[in-house]
């Protein structure tokens, strides 16, 4: 599971733009690059499916067309995975079925469905445990590992590596080594340990070499270009891209050679080598128009149009910038369409046509909901493993007491009369302990719910911002409008657009508040039947524990504003001793 050499560049802070480009090709962390769809093997597969008399044979065919098909055509992969994982259960195949649970959480992965993907891992290393199957123990871990990357829990992440390396070694697996080796590297890239990620991809790229694993060769290759690119070394970086190039080259794999070439142009970019860049590039182009490999068709005309701005060439700039919007938005790569939308209302805004700049910054605008919500859904998926880890390490924590506490009956059922007293001394001691294991599962619960609520707000918070900038725009725009028709339609629209919304963001917010405090408003109007909606918002911000200055982010009003609201409040609420504390009241309703 290596990053694509374009994904993992977007780590680095190169400038808004070129990371813009890196993000919309990327794979997003620690994932299997998407390599060119074979047709000759995908081909083989097929037919090997059809004359297989066996259900070992089919399962095989079943995993190799997943295993090929992952990347390109993710719903078809899953599809092929899920058929090996349903055959191998009939047949009674357990190292199939593990086999199959590992495909189907990579293909999970790829999708960014993490809590599924998480859920295949640890079924299949629970399964490999109880069997005692090394490698498929070793292969999962790495799946789990790659998850918490991506997620950004690099410590769980390396303890995962760490822990599949070591099995390797035992069994004396070179290629699990080889890739154990890489994936700690990566991890240590990901957090900017340079030194450390070249010692552990040097240690990985020798036994590559050993192997003549041409795939796990190139991968190395790649990613230790991606180490040196992060510090500058520019000559390095080439030379390492260089050789993966050639190993392509000699496999006439013509997407890795694109992907290839493309990296090399963006290296180029980097140098201020433009002109060498395009012809990169533009070879790159070539390749993946032949094998009609559509995202890197878009991403080579994003880096097109940085290289063109870059030089000047502002009418070359904008037809590449067009192209690669037209390909996004064709196939609903909606970080590109953000991306080249984007640069185009900037281009057209720079030549003083407000009309095509308020165009494109509508479509920039509309993906950037949607980027917005995928890396929310990110966000979300985080907590959910975390919060899912969480219960299964609780979960495995009773089911050994409960194992612990038979095994205490059993050996006090054996003692006669004075032991009597013991034991039902022991079981009450137990039950304390349980019912406080459960009460503290009930807390983590609702601090879990608190975290989702909090999360909420402060999605409401930066939609706020995100509708202010976009007001702040078309007031600018509308400056610069000529008719009046046109100013009129402008404000009606920002003022329509913050209204809907901000009435969408309280209902949903609200109704989240009621079912983490439920009780709350009823108590309050119970005992203060005049409090307004507006108060009532209000106490529930209080509720909270937001302060004056996030409230008035939240809701557009001035912390004077506030200020007076609460002052109101309190003489409503009856709160007329100074020493009181308003916040303290609402916490004990």
């Amino acid at each position: 599971m290596y990053p694509d050499f374009i994904s993992v560049l977007a780590k680095m802070v190169l400038n808004k733009f070129i990371a813009s480009i890196l993000l919309a090709a990327s794979l997003c962390g620690l994932r299997i690059p998407l390599y060119a769809q074979n047709s000759i093997i995908v081909d083989s597969l097929l037919t090997s499916l059809s004359a297989a008399k066996d259900s070992q044979s089919k399962i095989d065919a079943l995993l190799g067309l997943s295993a090929e098909l992952e990347g390109a055509e993710q719903n078809k992969a899953l599809s092929y995975a899920q058929q090996a994982y349903l055959l191998s259960r009939q047949s009674g195949n357990n190292n199939r079925e593990i086999n199959s649970l590992i495909q189907k959480g990579n293909c999970y992965f790829r999708m960014s469905d993490y809590k599924r993907a998480m859920t295949c891992a640890e079924t299949a290393m629970t399964k490999a445990e109880e069997l005692k199957m090394d490698k498929e123990i070793a292969l999962s871990m790495n799946l789990i590992g790659a998850i918490y990357n991506e997620l950004g829990e690099y410590e769980n992440s390396s303890e995962q590596f760490f822990q599949s390396l070591s099995i390797f070694e035992k069994i004396h697996d070179n290629k699990g080594i080889s890739q154990s080796l890489g994936l700690i590297g990566l991890v240590y890239w990901y957090q900017d340990d340079y030194p450390k990620a070249l010692v552990y991809l040097k240690k990985s790229l020798p036994i590559a070499r050993e192997l003549r694993d041409q795939s796990l060769i190139t991968k190395n290759l790649n990613n230790l270009s991606i180490v040196y690119l992060s510090t500058d070394k520019f000559d390095t970086a080439l030379r390492y891209v260089n050789e993966a190039l050639k190993i392509n080259e000699q496999l006439n794999d013509k997407r890795k050679m694109g992907v290839n070439y493309n990296n090399i142009g963006l290296i180029q970019i980097r140098q201020k080598k433009y002109d060498e860049a395009i012809i990169s590039i533009q070879k790159a182009l070539e390749f993946h128009k032949e094998i009609n490999n559509r995202v890197h068709i878009a991403n080579c005309y994003l880096s097109m149009g940085k290289c063109y701005d870059s030089t000047g060439n502002k009418s070359a700039s904008i037809i590449a910038y067009q192209e690669a919007l037209k390909v996004a938005q064709q196939n609903g790569y909606s970080n590109i369409i953000y991306t080249s939308a984007g640069k185009l209302s900037e281009l057209y805004l720079e030549r003083k046509d407000t009309g095509s700049a308020f165009q494109y910054k509508v479509i920039e605008n509309q993906s950037k909901d949607t980027v917005i919500q995928l890396r929310k859904e990110k966000f979300m998926s985080n907590l959910e493993v975390q919060y899912q880890a969480q219960k299964k390490d609780y979960e495995k924590k009773i089911a050994q007491q409960k194992k612990e506490s038979m095994m205490l009956i059993t050996i006090l059922g054996l003692v006669a009369g004075l032991l009597i007293t013991i034991l039902f001394l022991s079981r009450n001691r137990i039950k304390a302990r349980n019912v406080d294991l459960v009460n503290q599962a009930l807390e983590k619960e609702l601090s879990f719910k608190n975290k989702e609520l909090s999360i909420n707000l402060m999605a409401m918070m930066k939609k706020n911002e995100m509708l202010a900038d976009i007001s702040s725009r078309l007031i600018q725009i509308e400056k610069e409008a000529i008719n009046d028709e046109t100013k009129n339609a402008i404000t009606k629209i920002s003022h329509e657009l913050r209204k809907g919304a901000d009435e969408k963001l309280w209902k949903e917010f609200s109704a989240r508040f009621q079912e983490v405090h439920s009780g709350f408003y009823e108590a309050l109007l119970e005992n203060f039947p005049d409090l307004t909606q507006n108060e009532l918002k209000l106490c529930a911000f209080l509720r909270l524990n937001m302060s004056t200055k996030d409230i008035s982010e939240l809701t557009g009003q001035s912390k004077l504003t506030l200020e007076n609201a609460r002052y109101r409040l309190r003489k409503k609420l009856g709160i007329t001793n100074s020493e009181s504390n308003l916040v303290t009241f609402l916490l004990n309703i």
